[in-house]
């Protein structure tokens, strides 16, 4: 089915596409090992979002030393919460529960062509108020290089909102599918806000201290994760 709606995504990796495909194969076939295969899964995710939204925008921006710690912080925050609250929530879950978190994963991978002939992604839809933030966000830049918005703390709002449907989308959803103890989804959601917060660290204060060239080319780079082309 051919959708228009608003996505955010990633491109779906040779690595991530055999990992997720080893998965769904388990998951079909009620293999017991399927949470073990999704746990490397999500491992593989984390290291390749985090060098998307973090590494390389320590490229694109240059940063000092002061700002290379924050972002070495929140790398090292994500890390550490998606290995250990990965292992803690998919390595004994239930096979039932792991065909819940494939049917939720196999949504997730689009193409973007009708016939799949086209580059593969692991997205998901927004809504049209975030759509909007970032229709704005490139709206307001239009084609210059340079990026001297009149409202930064609105711009870096907008970046904080992205980040946070990121990590709720590919993060938080698959782990809400299974069952979980109190300890455990008290940790998760504590895993999961540490990471918000250390993201939203580095936007404040390494993305909005960018000079005008570098935050242009920021917003360039990251509009690449916003798809408005049709996914199938």
């Amino acid at each position: 089915m051919t959708s228009v709606t608003p996505h955010i995504g990633f491109p779906f990796s040779p690595k991530l596409q055999s990992l997720s495909n080893q998965f769904l194969e388990a998951a079909a076939d009620s293999h017991a090992k399927s949470g073990e295969y999704f746990y490397k899964v999500i491992l593989q995710l984390t290291d390749e979002v985090i060098d998307y939204l973090l590494v390389q925008t320590a490229e694109i921006a240059q940063v000092n030393s002061v700002g290379q710690k924050v972002i070495n912080m929140c790398a090292s925050t994500s890390n550490k919460a998606s290995a250990m609250l990965s292992a803690k929530i998919y390595k004994k879950a239930s096979t039932s529960d792991m065909q819940k978190v494939a049917t939720l994963w196999q949504n997730m991978i689009k193409n973007t062509q009708p016939d799949r002939s086209g580059d593969w992604y692991l997205a998901q839809p927004i809504d049209s108020s975030l759509a909007k933030d970032l229709d704005d966000i490139l709206s307001e830049k239009g084609d210059q290089a340079h990026f001297s918005p009149t409202d930064i703390e609105s711009i870096m709002r907008r970046y904080e909102r992205l980040i946070e449907t990121i990590i709720d989308g590919f993060f938080l959803r698959p782990a809400e599918s299974v069952k979980l103890g109190a300890v455990t989804r008290k940790l998760l959601h504590l895993g999961i806000d540490g990471v918000k917060q250390a993201s939203n660290a580095v936007i404040h204060k390494v993305v909005k201290k960018l000079e005008p060239q570098q935050l242009g080319t920021y917003v360039d780079f990251t509009s690449q994760f916003y798809l408005r082309a049709a996914l199938n």
